[in-house]
């Protein structure tokens, strides 16, 4: 089952940024927006509003920017790696 979840979050990962959005963006991007890349599934959409909520409903500002710096660098390893 890990292994199957890091493939699909990889896989979300690439259509993300095969549609030219960073990081950053991936991490704000509206909804109405997510509808429009193709390849893009309904799971998708929820672990990218799931992602978004987690690092909005911090209060700290200060773990905030550790949380978007983690999931950055997530991203430019191919995706998250879960069991670390």
């Amino acid at each position: 089952m890990k292994m199957k979840r890091e493939r699909y979050e990889k896989r979300l990962f690439r259509i993300l940024t095969q549609a030219g959005y960073t990081p950053t963006q991936i991490l704000t991007i509206p909804v109405e927006k997510l509808v429009e890349i193709p390849g893009v599934t309904v799971p998708n959409i929820r672990t990218v509003l799931y992602l978004q909520r987690k690092l909005a409903g911090e209060s700290s500002a200060i773990r905030r920017a550790l949380m978007l710096e983690e999931y950055m660098r997530m991203f430019e390893n191919g995706g998250p790696r879960h069991g670390n």
